[in-house]
């Protein structure tokens, strides 16, 4: 008689199903871990509506600022106004806004102080027509020019354009480079810098002032940007003070802001916000 092989065939399959009545055990287990961990929140925010308004100066940097906060917040909604910066500030007293991007604090009044916090430095640049015949200026000759002791340069009328009363921006120009001493009659009134550019690109000997942060738009290609001082209104002269014309610019409230307007403070005073800012008022 021949060897006979001996082939466990009869234990395989018990083995192979005690193996597997293991696997499901575990993998249960697991499952039962799993259950028993704590599993983050998902919180669905209440909308929430914050009211803004903006000095004129503040206007495309508002607009950048809030189109980034509604981003990264999309439960919030800002609705955002532009004015100078006295409607603004009345608007914000009147309970017409949470807070306000201002480019001018008033002197102290009568009325209750607001809330103020400064979130950036901006420069006021000169602006005039590319055949306006000057290529720099100064302060001492500003003063002359918007005093109206000086109305030709170069066989060339003048015509300097200024902002509108409650402007903050003229009220910083003209604390800076005219004192106590007003614009002068002659001078072209505009509602806002958006006018002022337009005007000055449209008038060959023309020269304006406006924020730093205007400059970016589309609507200043039309003019030319000289020294003041023999510095340029860039980023890093406004910032050591090296250019002359610089001024703050203020988050403002009635009273220390709460809720959304907190949030939004504290935001804009933060990198995040700090970064469009930069950004924004890099001429």
């Amino acid at each position: 008689m021949g060897l006979r092989r001996f082939v466990p065939g009869g234990l395989r399959f018990p083995l192979a199903a005690c193996i597997f009545r293991l696997l499901i055990l575990a993998f249960c287990f697991l499952l039962l871990l799993a259950a028993c961990v704590p599993q983050p929140l998902t919180v669905t925010r209440e909308p929430v509506t914050m009211r803004l308004v903006a000095a004129d100066s503040c206007g495309p940097l508002a607009e950048k600022l809030v189109a980034a906060y509604e981003e990264s917040h999309p439960w919030v909604t800002v609705e955002l106004e532009v004015f100078n910066s006295s409607a603004a500030e009345q608007t914000l007293r009147a309970g017409g806004a949470d807070l306000a991007l201002l480019s001018w604090l008033p002197e102290a009044t009568s009325a209750s102080p607001l809330w103020s916090q400064p979130f950036a430095r901006d420069g006021i640049a000169i602006v005039v027509h590319p055949a306006t015949p000057f290529t720099e200026t100064g302060l001492a000759h500003l003063l002359a020019l918007f005093r109206g002791q000086v109305q030709e340069w170069g066989g060339m009328v003048l015509t300097i354009v200024s902002r509108e009363e409650g402007s903050g921006t003229r009220a910083a120009f003209e604390s800076t480079v005219l004192g106590d001493r007003g614009v002068a009659l002659i001078a072209v009134v505009m509602p806002s810098s958006e006018a002022v550019l337009d005007h000055v690109a449209r008038t060959p000997g023309g020269i304006g002032y406006v924020s730093t942060f205007w400059l970016g738009e589309s609507v200043a290609d039309g003019v030319r940007v000289p020294p003041v001082e023999g510095s340029f209104p860039t980023a890093d002269a406004i910032a050591d003070g090296s250019y002359p014309l610089v001024r703050s610019l203020f988050l403002a409230a009635a009273a220390e802001p709460t809720g959304e307007a907190r949030e939004f403070a504290q935001w804009v005073l933060g990198s995040n916000g700090q970064v469009i800012v930069a950004s924004v008022s890099n001429w």
